[in-house]
C-alpha cells in the first residue's frame, strides 16, 4: 500500500496516530496521559512476564480485569509489554480513520477476508488487526507497546470478557517456544495434563468435575504452554464456562455466574478466583495430552491415542482462532505433541469418576505428591 497516497506516511505514522487518540482518551476521561494512577492501571504476572494494561477509563476495567484477577500482582515492577486500552464511548474520543479507502485495504493484509471485514497487517515491528467497526488491535515490538480499542465498552462480546486480549497475548507470547493454546489444563505442582479438542468434546465438564477433587485448574478453554525442553503449563484465564445443567450442581456458583451467551448452546461464564483461589494453579509440568470423548456410558477410562490424534485434537481449534497464518504455531503444536503421550478419556456419565482418572494417570508418573 502506498501510505503516503493515504492519510499516513507509513505504518509507524499511522501506529502513532492511534496511540495518540489513546492519550488524548485519557485527557478527555480526565487522567494525564503520565500520571500512572492507580485504578486505571493494572498489572499482572502472564507466562512468568509482567503485563502492565493502561486503561483510558473504568469502563473497560470490569469487563477485562475479573478473567485475569488471579494474576494480579503489586505494581512497581517494569512492565515487559504495556496494552493501552480505550473505547470512543466512554472517552467521547473517535478512532483515527482507516489508512486505506476502497480496494486499498487488501493491499496492506496479508490476511484478508472481505466476507467477514477482517484486516491483518503485519512487517518486523508491527502488527495491526481490524475486525468489521468492532475492534483494533496493535502490537509495536519496538516500544513492547500494544493497544486495544474497541467502540464502546458496553457491546464488548462475553467470550471476549472471558478470555481477554486473547490475540495480543498471542502475538506477543507467540513463538516456537511458547504457545498460547486452546485447551483446558488440570493437575498439581507435581504434573498435569491438557485436555484438547474442538467445543463440545467434553473439555469444560471434563475440567469443572475436578472442582473440590484435590486436582487444581490452570484453565478452562485457553492456556499458555512454555517448550524449552520440558513443557510447562500456565494458567492464562479464572473464568470457565459452564451449561445451564451442570451449573445447577454446583450452587457454589450461582453468586458468581456472569452474563450468558451462545456458544453451540447457552452457557454461562464464572470466575473461579471468586469461589476459591486453592481452585487455580498458576502452572504445572505438562506429562500428557488428554482427547476426552463422550461415550455415553457410565464409567470413565483411559486408553492410548496415537500422537497424531493428540495433535489433530489440539491444533486445529488453536490456530482457528489465531489472526494471523499458523505454520509456526502448528510447528509448536507438533513439537509438543511428539514429546508427551495422548491418551483417549472416554468420558462416562458419572461425573465422580473423571478426577479419579485423571488422578491415577498422575499419580503413576510421579504427577502427584506424596
Amino acid at each position: 500500500m502506498d501510505w503516503q497516497a493515504q492519510r499516513y506516511r507509513s505504518p509507524e505514522a499511522y501506529y502513532q496516530a492511534v496511540y495518540q487518540a489513546f492519550r488524548q482518551a485519557q485527557l478527555s476521561a480526565g487522567q494525564a496521559p503520565a500520571d500512572g494512577a492507580g485504578d486505571l492501571n493494572h498489572t499482572f504476572r502472564i507466562g512468568g512476564q509482567v503485563v502492565r494494561l493502561n486503561f483510558a477509563s473504568q469502563a473497560l476495567v470490569p469487563r477485562i480485569t475479573p478473567a485475569l484477577e488471579h494474576l494480579r500482582v503489586e505494581p512497581g515492577e517494569d512492565a515487559q509489554l504495556e496494552v493501552c486500552l480505550w473505547d470512543s464511548a466512554s472517552t467521547r474520543t473517535p478512532f483515527p480513520p482507516h489508512p486505506w479507502s476502497g480496494e486499498g485495504a487488501v493491499a496492506i493484509a496479508q490476511d484478508f477476508d472481505p466476507g467477514e471485514g477482517r484486516i491483518y497487517f503485519h512487517d518486523d515491528r508491527l502488527r495491526m488487526y481490524f475486525y468489521l467497526e468492532e475492534m483494533a488491535l496493535f502490537l509495536d515490538e519496538n516500544s513492547r507497546r500494544a493497544i486495544f480499542w474497541v467502540p464502546d465498552a458496553a457491546g464488548l462480546p462475553i467470550h471476549e470478557t472471558a478470555a481477554p486480549l486473547r490475540s495480543l497475548l498471542h502475538w506477543w507470547f507467540g513463538d516456537e517456544s511458547t504457545q498460547f493454546v486452546h485447551a483446558a489444563g488440570v493437575g498439581t505442582p507435581q504434573g498435569g495434563v491438557l485436555l484438547v479438542g474442538r467445543g463440545g468434546s467434553g473439555k469444560s465438564t471434563s475440567t469443572l468435575a475436578c472442582l473440590g477433587s484435590g486436582l487444581q485448574i490452570a484453565g478452562d478453554d485457553y492456556c499458555l504452554v512454555t517448550n524449552r525442553g520440558n513443557p510447562v503449563v500456565h494458567s492464562l484465564y479464572c473464568s470457565a464456562k459452564i451449561e445451564p445443567g451442570f451449573l445447577s450442581r454446583l450452587p457454589s456458583y450461582s453468586m458468581t455466574a456472569g452474563r450468558t451467551f451462545d456458544d453451540g448452546g447457552d452457557k454461562s461464564v464464572v470466575y473461579l478466583c471468586n469461589l476459591n483461589h486453592a481452585q487455580i494453579i498458576l502452572q504445572f509440568p505438562l506429562l500428557a495430552l488428554f482427547i476426552p470423548r463422550i461415550t455415553g456410558g457410565q464409567d470413565t477410562s483411559l486408553r492410548p491415542a496415537p500422537a497424531m490424534h493428540g495433535l489433530k485434537a489440539l491444533a486445529p481449534s488453536t490456530i482457528f482462532q489465531l489472526v494471523e497464518p499458523g505454520e509456526k504455531a502448528f510447528r509448536a503444536l507438533a513439537r509438543l505433541a511428539r514429546q508427551v503421550p495422548s491418551y483417549y478419556l472416554d468420558l462416562g456419565t458419572d461425573l465422580r469418576q473423571i478426577p479419579g482418572v485423571i488422578m491415577d494417570y498422575l499419580h503413576s508418573r510421579g504427577g502427584v505428591g506424596g
